[in-house]
């Protein structure tokens, strides 16, 4: 899957560009990929999947028809997060009567980031039939000072989080920060003998089971899992990922049934699903599960309660015990000092730490 399609603390790179393009005004907004896109779509945007044969030709009658509609077609190609300000690029494209501009840092790399004036089509049709590589031409240029991540490596998705905690990169986490550097996503469920140490980010419908410890800078995208003692240091769990138990993962990206190591550059398969597995559980299935849960656990509750009233709080403290419901997240305060981690990583029946 390409990594502008993969959720990055909550919302892909190709959501959040949408966001940004409405923010700057655009008014209509086509999303074309010759890769199946994930649901569910935002009605912001109109998508439509091509094969990849046709892929610069179908490109083509989307400029055109759009050119149809405005004064200008804002042209970008994702798979690198560039914060460009779209509207101070129209406004000079505009200024400078260019037929094509196109967006560049400042030591000139360019950026696949084009603004084409509707009366240009010639040009937009050799841009587009040269896959925006064609060098007859000769675009103006437009510098951005704005962060810019080319999400071209696993390392550089790590990175875009690791800059966006730090506040380098304007990429917030797509949730509710529950204390100060720890965001959760809706219908996250956090077992109150987890600990999540700032800065972390538990996604939508994420399960964290007890004992488990997510830390310095760790991330887990919606609807993964973390099984009871295991641990996530400085690393990220893709979406419908299971963690198994007793694990430490350090410095990686987990998810398809692999590992990648950010420290020695290698990605390991995991065959057993005990290790490495996935998890897709709906919210329909995740609150039957809870149901079946409760009625399991009510008879004996209310034998207790009715033949032997003094097992009837410990009942109630069953009760309390359990794994919180959808939305209660049953964080405890949040680790701030190294010893508490440091103690709870010395006690691990195995490793040299």
């Amino acid at each position: 899957m390409p990594l502008a399609l993969l959720d990055i603390l909550g919302r892909s790179v190709l959501l959040r560009t949408i966001d940004r393009l409405r923010a700057a005004g655009v008014a209509e907004i086509a999303v074309l990929s010759d890769t199946e896109l994930p649901s569910p779509r935002p009605n912001t945007a109109r998508f439509s999947v091509t094969l990849p044969k046709g892929f610069w030709e179908e490109a083509l009658q989307h400029v055109r028809r759009l050119a149809r509609q405005s004064e200008c077609v804002l042209l970008l190609r994702l798979g690198s997060w560039a914060e460009v300000d779209y509207a101070a690029m129209v406004t000079q494209h505009r200024r400078s009567g260019a037929p094509l501009t196109q967006a560049c840092l400042p030591d000139l790399q360019e950026l696949d980031v084009f603004v084409i004036s509707s009366s240009s089509v010639a040009e937009a049709a050799a841009l587009l039939r040269g896959e925006l590589r064609d060098q007859r031409i000769a675009p103006a240029l437009h510098e951005t000072s704005g962060y810019v991540n080319p999400m071209k490596e696993p390392a550089d998705l790590r990175k875009l989080v690791l800059d966006s905690f730090a506040g380098e990169a304007a990429v917030s986490p797509w949730g509710n920060e529950l204390r100060p550097g720890v965001w959760m996503g809706f219908g996250a469920r956090v077992h109150r003998d987890a600990r999540i140490v700032a800065p972390a980010f538990v996604g939508a419908f994420c399960d964290v089971h007890s004992g488990a410890v997510v830390t310095r800078g760790s991330s887990l995208e919606h609807h993964s899992e973390l099984d009871c003692a295991t641990v996530v240091e400085s690393s990220s769990v893709l979406p419908y990922t299971r963690v198994g138990a007793g694990l430490d993962v350090e410095q990686s990206i987990v998810g398809f049934r692999q590992v990648h190591s950010m420290q020695h550059q290698i990605t390991v398969d995991i065959e057993d699903p005990h290790l490495i597995g996935a998890t897709r559980q709906s919210l329909s299935v995740r609150a039957v599960s809870g149901v079946n849960r409760l009625l399991a656990f009510l008879p004996t509750a209310v034998w207790k309660l009715f033949f032997t009233p003094e097992q009837a709080s410990s009942a109630s403290e069953g009760i309390g015990a359990s794994a919180p419901v959808l939305g209660d997240t049953g964080l405890t305060p949040i680790q701030t000092e190294t010893k508490a981690y440091r103690e709870m990583a010395t006690v691990r029946r195995y490793g040299d730490e």
